[in-house]
């Protein structure tokens, strides 16, 4: 339970502090009451309960200006995070698992997430013509909705106990998934043999130098 959870004026006041910590601007009483419109007392209370929680340092002065910073537990409750779970295979299907490996923050500034996205590393070259590299993290939302063809969605072959990550064709009662290297072929399989886990949202490189494969054509069969 968050102690913030029943104190929405100082979720606020301090998520306002993350946000002017993470523009580099000085963070104080005037500068939060001229960024939430609120008064300075109120400001100057909210700050206090902030600080008896433990959530921020802050020194009230009348003689003086007070800068004000986030503690280490003040800066976990300001920071979205977005679960790491077993691994994906681009390549051959291998075992997907459920559990949390560890959190990763701040990716909101670079994609287009929402509460309940989660992240995959990948395993494998097949989708190194989507850009998607060994080692990359995948950004997965959750769906089991039909995706549109070939959109690039994360799926279980439950027969095997798999998941993979390709390229969404369906035709009729068939589905293809395709890969992103023309090393591998498509896996064809009984539409009802698939489970959709959700599609693809983005995906954060690892940095290294990497070398591009031409994209092939998703095809109709």
């Amino acid at each position: 339970m968050s102690p913030l959870d029943h104190a929405p004026r100082q979720r606020e006041i301090l998520e306002q502090v993350a946000a002017l910590e993470a523009a580099h601007q000085p963070v104080t009483t005037q500068s939060l009451t001229h960024a939430l419109s609120l008064p300075r007392q109120n400001v100057r209370q909210y700050l206090l309960a902030l600080r008896d929680k433990g959530l921020i340092h802050y020194e009230a002065s009348d003689r003086q200006r007070a800068l004000i910073t986030l503690t280490e537990e003040g800066r976990k409750l300001t920071e979205h995070s977005y679960p790491v779970l077993g691994t994906v295979a681009a390549g051959h299907p291998i075992l997907a698992e459920g559990e949390i490996q560890r959190y990763v923050t701040r990716l909101e500034d670079v994609l287009d997430l929402k509460p309940g996205d989660f992240l995959l590393p990948v395993s494998g070259d097949s989708m190194i013509g989507a850009g998607i590299f060994d080692g990359d993290l995948v950004a997965i939302r959750p769906s089991q909705a039909e995706p549109l063809r070939g959109e690039i969605v994360l799926v279980l072959l439950p027969d095997v106990s798999t998941a993979t990550l390709k390229r969404w064709n369906r035709l009729n009662g068939v589905v293809s998934l395709h890969s992103e290297n023309p090393a591998y072929a498509p896996i064809v399989v009984p539409a009802t043999s698939v489970e959709i886990q959700g599609c693809l949202v983005g995906h954060v490189g690892t940095g290294r130098a990497r070398k591009s494969l031409p994209m092939p054509r998703v095809t109709n069969g």
